[in-house]
């Protein structure tokens, strides 16, 4: 199935390109309950929308302070809402009581968050140059340049739950890079890895090569891949204590949890001690460019 029919397939609630820029996520994405738990109440998907006739639902990420807006029909008329949360909690949605209830349009930002990226140096960041990565900044275009490797790039501070959200580009196709978190400092890239790998088998979105964008490499697969190679996307990950949520270009593409015990070692068990971030010089061939890094702590 080629990319075109493929798109034809999934109607997608999402925003648009240029409040996905702007950092918006969609919350429901207009075919699925992806995401979501049923609190109580009988749920479904219909049409493009949200539709309870009693109880709630609720978004399984949290979000720090954050604006999110949805649309709702109580059988009469679409209403907008828009409210900005001041502290960490769920996303609820709720039914109104004794009435068939549709929601469209949940979109959400996330408020607050700090760049740890400026454009004009690394400053902030720790190289490793006896590795064949090499990390540098165009100032012109204001990214960081990811080649060869591999390689990685570390923050100098450390996060243990935060969202995150970064805007980055493959210079060529089927590229492999990742973002790794909560990683112990200094060690080669032990970290949770959130891939970067636009590839997809076949033209099919919906099986991704090596993983895909946005899942957490090892230990999920992308539901879907919606970044192309040679373009900027737009990546948002939320790790929450066990609970690991991925989006990119809005889409949600990863909804986890690491049920494996306690380690302070992720690659052999759960590991929710803060650590620093990496970016990733995969192998000889790695050309990648992150325009901006963004990330909020979720206390």
């Amino acid at each position: 199935m080629n990319t075109l029919l493929l798109w034809a397939v999934f109607s997608w609630t999402l925003p648009s390109a240029g409040q996905v820029a702007e950092g918006w996520i969609a919350l429901f994405d207009g075919e699925t309950t992806f995401g979501w738990t049923v609190s109580d109440g009988e749920w479904a998907v219909e049409n493009g929308t949200l539709v309870g006739t009693g109880g709630a639902m609720v978004l399984n990420t949290r979000f720090p302070k954050a604006t999110w807006t949805y649309e709702v029909n109580d059988g009469s008329g679409w209403k907008a809402f828009s409210f900005e949360t001041e502290a960490v909690g769920k996303i609820v949605i709720r039914a109104w009581e004794g009435k068939r209830t549709a929601f469209r349009n949940i979109f959400l930002k996330p408020q607050g968050l700090k760049p740890l990226f400026h454009g004009e140096n690394l400053e902030g960041w720790n190289l490793y140059p006896e590795m064949p990565g090499r990390f540098t900044v165009d100032k012109a275009m204001r990214c960081i340049v990811v080649k060869d490797g591999p390689g990685m790039l570390e923050s100098k501070e450390s996060f243990g739950d935060f969202v995150l959200q970064v805007a980055a580009k493959t210079g060529a196709e089927h590229l492999n890079s990742g973002i790794f978190f909560r990683c112990i400092p200094g060690e080669k890239m032990n970290g949770y890895e959130s891939q970067i790998h636009n590839g997809v088998k076949d033209g099919d979105r919906t099986q991704p090569l090596d993983a895909g964008t946005g899942a957490i490499f090892r230990r999920t697969v992308a539901r879907y891949v919606p970044a192309n190679d040679k373009e900027i996307f737009y990546k948002t990950i939320v790790a929450d204590g066990a609970h690991i949520a991925v989006w990119v270009n809005g889409l949600q593409v990863t909804d986890w949890t690491d049920t494996r015990k306690p380690n302070a070692n992720p690659r052999r068990g759960l590991r929710l001690e803060p650590g620093t971030l990496m970016l990733q010089a995969h192998d000889p061939t790695t050309d990648v460019y992150f325009y901006s890094l963004n990330i909020g702590e979720i206390r």
